[in-house]
């Protein structure tokens, strides 16, 4: 062929004129290797790969739209399974403790009048023998749901009442076990609390604010609310020491005083 700049005779397979130099045509090797990097550089992502409508349209593609309503159907069905079960274990942990205080302003009445008074019936024995043998009531109202304390069957909560010989209520008290279910010596804390730096007459929730623990058992007795605390900590020696701990309120909620005690184990 001839050179389209020369005019003189060439090869038809040469890329270059070997008269003036003038490049006739590309390698097509380069040609080639400059079509894939030229595409590659420009490839550009479809959106509906990285976006949230993208994932859904994968997700629609591998199981199907049926089968993904189900899925997610499921998922929001357990979602409110365990919403409700929080609010009824909430629900009925706080309806023992509200019960309680309502007997509690029943103090120096009979049983029998707070009984018609709040619609209630209290029983003169446990249905847990666990309650039965570690703590003395005349008589109880208590959870039906039962929870396992160091291997001992006890109601979720109680109300247990004492009363003079005139039938006459002395003291209600509301206990908690489930916060006894994990650990029966209560919550494990960092280290002994102290509460000597509390005034006589300082407010219930700066005091509570110090204890930081759920109280195991409120005792109302006239005019005095106590509250009970268990918990452990490590001492300096490396030891697990056990503490109940006795915080007395008066009926405005004022801090009277606290009562500290270390306990340890028995029949060793």
């Amino acid at each position: 062929m001839d050179c389209p700049k020369c005019g003189k005779k060439i090869g038809d397979k040469d890329n270059v004129c070997s008269n003036c130099g003038v490049v006739i045509k590309e390698n097509a090797e380069t040609t080639k290797l400059s079509t894939k990097l030229f595409s590659k550089k420009n490839k550009t992502k479809n959106p509906l790969e990285t976006s949230k409508l993208g994932k859904a349209e994968k997700l629609r593609s591998r199981f199907g739209a049926k089968q993904l309503k189900v899925i997610l159907a499921v998922i929001v069905f357990i979602l409110l399974a365990l919403i409700i079960i929080t609010l009824v274990m909430s629900i009925s942990s706080g309806k023992g403790k509200k019960l309680a205080g309502k007997v509690s302003e029943y103090v120096g009445s009979t049983v029998t009048v707070a009984e018609t008074k709040l619609d209630e019936h209290f029983k003169d024995k446990s249905a847990f023998s666990g309650l039965n043998k570690s703590l003395e009531f005349d008589y109880v109202r208590e959870s039906e749901d039962s929870v396992k304390v160091d291997g001992m069957t006890y109601p979720e909560w109680a109300v247990l009442i004492k009363v003079d010989k005139k039938q006459h209520i002395e003291t209600v008290k509301y206990c908690d076990f489930k916060l006894l279910k994990g650990d029966v010596r209560g919550v494990k804390s960092d280290n002994l609390i102290n509460l000597d730096k509390f005034d006589k007459g300082t407010s219930y929730n700066k005091v509570n604010d110090e204890i930081d623990l759920k109280a195991y058992s409120i005792t109302y007795t006239g005019e005095l609310r106590t509250y009970r605390f268990r918990y452990w900590y490590e001492n300096d020696s490396g030891d697990e020491q056990q503490v109940i701990l006795d915080v007395s309120f008066d009926s405005d909620n004022n801090f009277l005083y606290y009562t500290s005690t270390m306990t340890y184990p028995e029949n060793l």
